[in-house]
């Protein structure tokens, strides 16, 4: 079952590049440091592994998205925001199928939701979002920052953290922005 799981996991990433390399490439560090953080914060092994699947797919649901909305250089509308906001739930929607992945489909559905509960899809608040989500939004946003996104140029890597730590308690876990904080720089990514 494992190996067949990391066929369907290796087929959908193969999506995602198809779609968009950078996606790719992007999903790929976030798993990476996902899976960094998760241990550090002492998750399982198994959790661990969760985490860093959910990282190369926690955007798969983009392939539901229309390219001008994922492209669009300027601001977005508010009905076009409404459409970027459904990935997650789209995302879960395509990992749900696969056997055994329930607790990966969960953090792909809940990485967009914030600490102060102002987050999206469900408006999940502090705890009750799942830690496997908490540690995919900081790190996902954190690789977002010090990267250059067709809507605006990359962050240095020290702005970036120090927009994690204006954020840490609202939009952000403090203990995850915590960890994160404290081992990036023995990091390359």
């Amino acid at each position: 079952m494992k190996l067949t799981f990391i066929r369907v996991a290796e087929t959908l990433l193969k999506v995602i590049e198809a779609r968009d390399a950078s996606c790719a490439a992007h999903s790929r560090k976030v798993a990476l440091l996902a899976k960094i953080i998760s241990g550090e914060m002492g998750m399982t092994l198994k959790m661990q592994e969760y985490l860093y699947l959910a990282g190369l797919f926690h955007d798969i649901g983009k392939v539901g998205i229309k390219d001008s909305y994922l492209s669009k250089p300027g601001k977005l509308s508010p009905a076009e925001w409404v459409e970027i906001k459904k990935h997650p739930v789209i995302g879960c929607e395509i990992i749900k199928t696969i056997p055994g992945s329930q607790d990966i489909s969960l953090m792909v559905l809940y990485h967009h939701e914030r600490y102060d509960g102002k987050g999206y899809p469900a408006g999940l608040q502090g705890e009750a979002i799942p830690l496997g989500a908490r540690i995919l939004a900081v790190v996902d946003a954190f690789d977002a920052m010090v990267a250059d996104r067709i809507y605006r140029p990359k962050l240095e890597r020290e702005a970036a953290i120090a927009e994690l730590m204006r954020c840490s308690g609202s939009h952000f876990d403090p203990s995850v922005v915590e960890v994160f904080c404290r081992v990036l720089p023995g990091i390359k990514v």
